[in-house]
Formats: C-alpha cells, structure tokens, sequence
C-alpha cells in the first residue's frame, strides 16, 4: 500500500518512519525537521552553528524519548546543562524554574536538524525535496493523485498524510479535487487553528562576550518586545572558542509590526534592546542573520477529530492538533501513524 506523506517535518518523518508500507515523502524545502532548523555560517575563526528556530528538545514524552535516546543515534547528543531564567518588561532578571531546569535540554554537535536527518536516514522510506505539492484528486477508486504546483504527476496513493502548518494545509485543501462537504468541512476544522509569527535574530560576535550563569532567558510577563534570548554558544560544538553567538526570539506583537522591517534596521534596534537588557555593550555584532517564521508555534489548535476521518485515506499531523513543541509534533505523528495501521487492518 503506497503512502504519501506531504511534509518532512518531524511529525510528518516520525508518521514515515512508523509505517510499514511503501512511504514517499515530499518535501518543499531541501531540508528536514520544520521548525527545528539550523543554520551555518563560516566565519574566518570556523564555522557556527545556529538553532534558530526551535532552541532545544526535550524527551518528555515516551515518543520522544525512545526516539532520541534508544532508536536514533546519540553519538552527537549533548545536555546543554546550564539553566534558563527569566526576566520582565522592567528588564528585572531572576532564576528560573528549578524544577523545569532539571529536566534535560537537548541539542546536537551540529544542531537539533540532526534529528530531522536521523529520521530520515533511518527509515525505509523515499524522500522527494524540493518538490511542493499543490493539488491532490480523489479517484473513482478510492486513491489520491497527486500534483505538484507545475501540475505535475508525483503519483497515486491509497493513503496520504498531509504534516504541514495548518494555514498551508487548507491551502492545498482549497486546491484540490475533493468531495465539496467534506472539502467544505476539512477547510473549517483547519481554519480553527491560528498560528503566531515570530522574528528570529542571530547576532554573531568575533569575541568572547560577557560570561552568564544561564543558558537562556525567558520573558515571563509577555509584555516585552523580546519573548527569548540564547546563548547559543553554551551548546557543545556550535561555536569555536573566541566566538559568541546570540538568538534573540521577538514576541508576537513585535513580530507583527515589525514583519516588514528591512533586516539592517531590525538587528541593529533588537542589539541595542539586548544591550540594555544585559547592561552589556552588543550593538557591536561582527555579523547577524534574520529568519521570519510565519508558522512559529500554534495560538489555537484545531480538532483532530474533525480532520482525520472526513475522507477515507486522508490523514492529518502536526503540531496545531496538540501544541506547539518537538514532542509534542513527534508525538502526533507516531500517533497518527498507529491510526493508518488501524485502519488499514480493519478494511
């Protein structure tokens, strides 16, 4: 039974690799893993390595765990071990939650894309990137065609399991041939989930800036335009020694407004808001970069229920039906796939 899985995020490569059946994945970006990307960037002291969308992993759900830690390699794993605080739109800095900070923050040598690519190393499944699909067409028989935005053939399927944002999802929903109620019916359910932007900024230092007994900090009131701030050179082999390397993650208000803000503008106003924070002079970066997540984590979540069993065959995952972490994207795609295995037994 061929399956097609439209997205190589982690929930969408975690259903992939818990079925058993022939599994094609396509992929619009040449990457895997979604939101938990990494960047690269050479730099005449070596190479950096920057997480600049999701910040760590957590195993806090048996999927996961078993994943990271028995399943995939952990060769490259590493705690980062240092704790993180918080601070307040009054720049008041205080410690964190112990309890939280006890629990394990994991990342790779490389960055937490490795577990995307383990993922998809470790399975028997075919993945097609850079390729978008745009269109599917229910058959008279009961299997989907599918079509990239060319109006391409990428194929036919007796199962697909659709692992992109939601917003996308009813996108390709709203373009393809399917019965009008149920098509109606898979758009509402979709549109019931909301997403947050949010501006990711990395400022590169060729200098060792000033040592603090945190990680990471958190705003704990939502009332400043900072949401996240990183060092992200307290993971192990991200950053050569005599490098320093800031993730500064904006709030969704200031995300919003400053969407459009040309990225010189915007890395030079969020330094000097770090540097008052930190009472700590860092407007003098030697290099930033600037990623704008449109889908950054879920504000609402939509209904799996309403989604997954509309139409027979068709299958949704991701992080809008059970919030918005790793694991929790991890999970829903193991979950999912238990479904598909179900299913397909009864028929």
């Amino acid at each position: 039974m061929a399956i097609a899985v439209i997205g190589a995020g982690i929930a969408g490569l975690t259903a992939a690799r818990r079925l058993d059946d022939t599994v094609v994945v396509f992929e619009k970006s040449r990457g895997f893993g979604g939101r938990a990307a990494t960047r690269w960037y050479e730099r005449p002291s070596g190479r950096v390595y920057v997480d600049h969308g999701a910040q760590y992993l957590k195993t806090e759900n048996e999927t996961m765990r078993r994943l990271m830690l028995e399943e995939l390699s952990t060769a490259d794993l590493s705690d980062i071990a240092r704790p993180v605080w918080t601070f307040d739109a009054d720049h008041v800095i205080r410690e964190g939650d112990p309890e939280q900070n006890a629990a394990p923050k994991w990342s790779y040598r490389h960055g937490v894309s490795t577990l995307g690519k383990l993922l998809a190393a470790s399975g028997r499944f075919e993945v097609r990137l850079r390729t978008r699909v745009g269109r599917l067409r229910l058959l008279a028989d009961g299997r989907y065609a599918l079509y990239d935005v060319e109006k391409n053939p990428l194929g036919e399927y007796e199962q697909v399991l659709i692992a992109i944002p939601s917003g996308q999802a009813a996108e390709l929903i709203d373009n393809s041939d399917l019965p009008q109620s149920e098509r109606i019916a898979l758009q509402s359910a979709l549109q019931a989930a909301s997403y947050r932007r949010c501006l990711s900024i990395v400022l590169g230092y060729e200098r060792d800036i000033a040592p603090r007994p945190f990680y990471a900090l958190v705003n704990s009131d939502r009332r400043d335009p900072l949401a996240w701030l990183a060092y992200e050179h307290n993971k192990l082999g991200h950053a050569q020694r005599g490098q320093s390397v800031l993730v500064a993650q904006m709030g969704e208000t200031y995300s919003l407004e400053q969407w459009e803000t040309e990225n010189e503008a915007l890395v030079n106003e969020v330094a000097a808001h770090i540097s008052e924070l930190l009472g700590e002079r860092l407007t003098d970066f030697d290099w930033a970069d600037v990623q704008r997540w449109r889908y950054s984590q879920p504000n609402t979540l939509a209904d799996p229920s309403q989604l997954n069993g509309v139409l027979r065959g068709l299958w949704f995952t991701g992080d809008y039906l059970i919030g918005g972490r790793v694991h929790l994207a991890a999970e829903s795609g193991e979950s999912v796939a238990a479904a598909i295995r179900q299913s397909r037994a009864s028929a």
